[in-house]
């Protein structure tokens, strides 16, 4: 078996199968199960030991939701979603770069958030990093840093917090010589601004970020000035994902509209 081999996942609520079942017995001038009848082959189809698929649907990379209302729209949401592109199988460097910063972050002990980071030259790790209370203290997740644990907001209260951020622990581990100039910094959510003016001030020439931070703006000021590159990282679309643009309809007392929500 060969390792480039992208498994996926097509699935939809059970009435809207039943009701596709239904409409194609129709058309064929057969008569439709009921629900009941459909629901019971349905979990057969699924869960039965030596016939159910659902093992092989866990492992799908890509499981797509398809609750649209015809073919024409289903091909049309394929098209968007790129199945061939070849970062799927083998991911480009931005991403597996992001995914070593991934990783990282599950080594985070911080009550708010997982941090990952990851610094690179010339496609070489320099060193990686994770937020957390610093060596020889107690964790942040057993109660070592009191703002993080007392649910203070994102971006509040900085100057108490006793946690390491995922930059600051990447940077002190590279040192500034090893660092040099062209080194690109991974992190998977964007550096705050206290981050932000030390990689500013350690020549970093890029910094590529997957999610968004509450300062971002601050963050993208400053390193826009000091000659910094800053840009976001969005990988191809795997897990679940949906494919039907839906239409739900708002009332009130004055007027009825449809917002058209991406799924």
């Amino acid at each position: 078996m060969r390792p480039y081999f992208l498994l996926v996942s097509v699935d939809a609520p059970v009435s809207l199968r039943w009701s596709r079942f239904s409409e194609r017995a129709w058309r064929r001038q057969l008569d439709p199960p009921d629900l009941e009848k459909f629901v019971l082959w349905n979990d057969k189809h699924l869960y039965d030991k030596d016939i159910g698929i659902t093992y092989m649907t866990d492992r799908a990379q890509l499981r797509l939701f398809n609750s649209s209302s015809s073919l024409h729209d289903f091909h049309s949401a394929l098209e968007e979603l790129d199945l061939a592109d070849e970062r799927r199988l083998r991911p480009g460097w931005d991403q597996y770069f992001m995914q070593l910063a991934s990783l990282a972050a599950q080594r985070s002990n911080c009550m708010k958030r997982r941090v990952g980071c990851v610094l690179v030259r010339g496609r070489r790790v320099m060193s990686t990093g994770y937020n957390g209370t610093p060596r020889n203290t107690k964790n942040c997740n057993e109660g070592g840093c009191p703002r993080c644990n007392c649910g203070e907001g994102g971006g509040a209260a900085l100057s108490t917090c006793l946690c390491i951020h995922a930059e600051e622990n990447a940077l002190l581990e590279a040192g500034r010589e090893r660092i040099g100039e062209g080194a690109t910094l991974y992190c998977n959510t964007c550096p705050c601004l206290t981050c932000s003016v030390k990689i500013a001030q350690l020549g970093i020439s890029e910094v590529v970020y997957s999610q968004s931070y509450n300062m971002d703006k601050e963050t993208a000021s400053i390193l826009k000035e000091a000659g910094v590159k800053l840009r976001q990282f969005l990988p191809p679309r795997n897990g679940l994902v949906y494919l039907q643009r839906s239409s739900i309809t708002i009332s009130n007392d004055h007027e009825v509209f449809n917002q058209e929500l991406a799924l």
